[in-house]
């Protein structure tokens, strides 16, 4: 090695590292592929409980007694890439309930020429069981799940259909919501999104916008409460059935109401409507944002 040029000795070194970054390359692509397709058992009315980050969810709710889990992700990366992908999905089915936990932890150095995963998650599960999601990213899609429903999710869209369930709870740093149907309680924060509901029966509302629409259709309890807080974007609110008093406190807004509404008090910051047949309590705060109250003929 002393007797021969440097630039000799420069370039095999750098063809001997080229080699080896190479080599890990092809080692780290397959290790990001990961593949499960298994039935577990559950009871009829228990809990998922999932915890994932980054995938696309389907959980569908069937007239079935155990749990089908199908979960497919695949990383392909193209350029030198070198360290670790550790992936793997730890599952316990005990006392009727089924947790569904990611594991994964990744270490990487190199120019990474191109990067895609493909990450999917498929759950069939019992009509009657409910749902407990902690999500960093992703986008959900849940059908015909009659329990509860409860999540949370950093970045990411949820779509709601046929469920039948009485309480729901969302939490969403930056996504969309939609439902097209639900009844009793709901709660909902947003800082960053739309929500649309159609077809609702809710006996108590709370939600919270940062920024975004917030449309709700539904009926009104006698005894129920409706709270809305909106910072900035527009509240829009179809009564299907029943009324009651509605308490709308404003700083830069604009009030609309269409149908059998009743002004009782107006000023620049708050105005008080009665809508016949009930006595709900509904309750709506917007620092800036376009408010339209409707109840259909």
């Amino acid at each position: 090695i002393l007797g021969k040029p440097p630039d000799m000795y420069d370039m095999k070194t750098l063809l001997t590292l080229t080699v080896f970054l190479f080599s890990i390359t092809l080692w780290a692509q397959n290790e990001g592929d990961y593949h499960l397709d298994k039935e577990f058992d559950m009871s009829p009315t228990g809990t998922i409980e999932l915890t994932s980050s980054d995938a696309k969810v389907t959980i569908t709710g069937a007239s079935r007694k155990n749990v089908h889990l199908k979960v497919d992700r695949t990383v392909v990366t193209k350029g030198l890439f070198f360290g670790s992908d550790d992936f793997a999905i730890e599952i316990d089915n005990s006392n009727g309930n089924l947790k569904i936990r990611e594991k994964s932890g990744s270490s990487s150095h190199g120019i990474v020429g191109y990067y895609n995963e493909d990450y999917e998650i498929k759950i069939e599960a019992p009509e009657g069981a409910s749902i407990l999601v902690k999500g960093d990213d992703g986008d959900y899609l849940i059908k015909n799940i009659n329990g509860s429903i409860v999540m949370g999710v950093d970045n990411g869209d949820i779509d709601l259909l046929d469920c039948k369930g009485s309480k729901f709870r969302f939490r969403l740093d930056d996504g969309n919501l939609t439902m097209d149907q639900g009844r009793g309680a709901i709660e909902i924060a947003i800082d960053d999104g739309d929500v649309r509901i159609r077809n609702g029966n809710f006996s108590h509302v709370i939600a919270d916008i940062d920024d975004g629409d917030f449309m709700i259709e539904t009926s009104l309890s006698n005894t129920g409460e409706y709270n809305i807080n909106a910072e900035d974007g527009s509240v829009s609110m179809v009564v299907t059935k029943g009324g009651g008093q509605f308490d709308v406190r404003h700083d830069d807004a604009r009030v609309i109401a269409e149908g059998a509404f009743d002004v009782y008090e107006k000023s620049e910051t708050f105005t008080s409507l009665k809508l016949a047949n009930g006595t709900a309590k509904v309750n709506i705060r917007a620092d800036d944002a376009r408010i339209r109250l409707s109840k259909p003929n």
